[in-house]
């Protein structure tokens, strides 16, 4: 018997990260195919051979800035693993196993994943996202889900959990399930459709009209909706942690201090540019003129008492 494992064509490797996102009937039924997907469908395949190469992987990552999105996948263990980077620091991070029900979430799920890079016949990939896709994706781990009324339909839970992510300018996702998996997700960022992406035909045009029109085709549809509730950029921060464990080292414990984060820069750029980041987080005083404008209608759409908004910390998300 051979000590040398044969290695896995690319196209084996590419088959196995698409099925982490969708089966062949266009569902995600896996909590790490929530993730961002790639735009360009050619994500950086990395053959590594040790923990050492996956180490200076994360330290170049880091040190680059970059926000990006790491899967991981090992066969012989049946787990895998996506994490969320934005700016060189993880904001979100998901650990699954077929032989275990329960995922790990955030820096638990990370450390997992590096233990897992033990194992000789791991796969993994990273793709760089854009900062939007990224914060508004966190909502999902970090935000306050959204908790519909039960006569509410699918329709109007997606109308009005839109409404109100465009209109209080809050960064969210919308997603869109069916039976038990998810078919769509919907990322908006200050008061626009940032993105769509469907698990059946990809990446499309992002509009409210085409937002909308995803329930056409969706048989036995729910709604999972999220937003985050941050007042700026520098309050996801304390969201984050430190990809190799050197910037926490570095910073010594100081408060806000970061490598990754520039807050002097931020600043700068919140004065200069109305479109910046910093800018698009001042959603919350824009929330109360909002639930009076829905206070108006309300005689015309179902009853929506109380705060509808919950936090999504400790929740189960989505399978394995």
């Amino acid at each position: 018997m051979s000590f040398w494992k044969e290695k896995r064509s690319h196209l084996e490797q590419a088959q196995m990260l698409q099925n982490t996102a969708s089966n062949q009937k266009g569902l995600n039924k896996r909590a790490v195919g929530l993730f961002p997907q790639p735009k360009d469908d050619k994500p950086c395949a990395i053959d590594l051979s040790s923990q050492v190469k996956f180490h200076n992987l994360l330290v170049a990552i880091e040190g680059r800035e970059e926000t990006c999105v790491i899967r991981m996948i090992s066969p012989s263990q049946k787990a895998r693993a996506a994490a969320l980077v934005f700016r060189g620091r993880v904001l979100a991070c998901v650990y699954g196993r077929d032989d275990n029900e329960t995922q790990l979430l955030g820096q638990e799920a990370f450390s997992q994943a590096k233990l897992q890079m033990l194992s000789s016949d791991v796969i993994v990939d990273t793709y760089k996202i854009d900062d939007k896709t990224a914060i508004a994706a966190s909502s999902i781990f970090h935000g306050e889900l959204y908790d519909p009324q039960c006569m509410m339909t699918a329709n109007d839970v997606l109308e009005y959990s839109l409404d109100h992510l465009l209109e209080s300018n809050a960064p969210g996702t919308i997603i869109i399930n069916e039976g038990d998996g998810a078919k769509a997700i919907i990322y908006t960022f200050k008061g626009k459709v940032h993105g769509i992406f469907s698990y059946k035909e990809g990446w499309l045009e992002p509009s409210i009209e085409g937002a909308k029109a995803l329930l056409h085709e969706v048989y036995g549809a729910s709604i999972s909706a999220s937003k985050l509730r941050l007042c700026n950029i520098w309050e996801l921060k304390p969201l984050t942690f430190s990809l190799t464990g050197l910037e926490e080292q570095l910073t010594n414990g100081k408060q806000y201090a970061s490598l990754s984060l520039d807050y002097s820069e931020l600043s700068k750029i919140e004065q200069k540019h109305k479109d910046s980041l910093s800018n698009s987080f001042s959603h919350i005083e824009r929330e109360e003129e909002w639930a009076a404008k829905q206070n108006q209608v309300q005689s015309h759409s179902p009853s929506k008492g109380g705060n509808p908004w919950k936090s999504a910390r400790g929740n189960k998300i989505g399978g394995s």
